[in-house]
């Protein structure tokens, strides 16, 4: 009812202006259509906004966790030094590779690769990288009950 009263006073006061009641009603369509278009503008923006939001918080969690091997106590360490939330990974991930820290080779093959590098007691290894030639380590491969890989 407000709504047809404002528009009836619109019209008279065009008219009165010398306007005619055509030019009137062209004048209120982009009137609305002004408004649906900054409705639907304020709209877009809204759903961006929040998209965006949403992208963030996503990226704040990934920032704010640190993924850790479970026997990696260095990142756990320094996860808890940096604040960062720690969630433990039963594996490494297929960029790293396990080496005994006396084992030159399998350190320079992971420089070379460009995989990072996790240090671990031989007991934890799956496989020994032995020479032909070191007896020691043919033996404690056998005895430990391990794979052996040749490494010469």
């Amino acid at each position: 009812m407000m709504a047809r009263r404002r528009l009836g006073l619109f019209v008279l006061l065009c008219l009165l202006c010398g306007v005619s009641a055509a030019q009137a009603e062209g004048i209120i369509e982009g009137l609305f259509d002004k408004a649906k278009s900054s409705a639907e503008r304020k709209t877009r923006d809204r759903v961006n906004q929040r998209i965006d939001q949403t992208i963030d918080k996503g990226l704040n969690k990934t920032e704010e966790t640190a993924q850790c091997v479970a026997t990696d106590q260095e990142c756990l360490k320094r996860a808890k030094e940096q604040g960062k939330q720690v969630n433990v990974v039963a594996t490494p991930p297929a960029d790293s590779v396990k080496c005994v820290a006396t084992d030159t080779s399998c350190l320079k093959q992971a420089k070379a690769q460009g995989k990072k590098v996790e240090i671990v007691d031989e007991a934890e290894l799956d496989t020994l990288r032995c020479s032909v030639t070191d007896t020691d380590c043919l033996g404690r491969a056998k005895s430990m009950g391990k794979k052996v890989e040749i490494v010469d």
